[in-house]
């Protein structure tokens, strides 16, 4: 499907073709390789880090919580493409998206930590 505004035609595919009198000026693509899905399966994969560090590191204790905490940014970074996306999703949806897809105790304390990441 393709719609046209103002000489703008935006089609299913995240392009869009700009137009003068019915001629082509300009088409650009947006490709955003950070994007829903993207949040959901970053969110997700550093869940599953979490829930194996709860099995030996309950979190019910602040001390628990530093722990898993700590492990778990030691992993993230360990991966080089799974630290790469963190570091996409901050700059693109920012930290509050990131911990409320989380959605774990921890999340305040990962989140602040692959802030540090997003500085050069």
């Amino acid at each position: 499907m393709t719609e046209t505004h103002n000489g703008v035609s935006i089609n299913n595919n995240n392009s869009s073709k700009f137009t003068n009198n019915g001629n082509i000026i300009g088409v650009q693509n947006n490709n955003n390789p950070v994007q829903s899905n993207s949040l959901a399966e970053t969110a997700a994969e550093i869940q599953e880090i979490l829930k194996q560090l709860e099995e030996s590191n309950p979190t019910n204790t602040i001390a628990g919580q530093t722990e898993v905490a700590k492990k778990a940014i030691e992993i993230v970074n360990s991966k080089p493409t799974l630290k790469e996306r963190v570091v996409g999703l901050l700059k693109s949806v920012g930290t509050q998206a990131l911990k409320e897809a989380l959605n774990h105790p921890v999340a305040n304390i990962l989140v602040e930590a692959f802030k540090g990441w997003t500085k050069p």
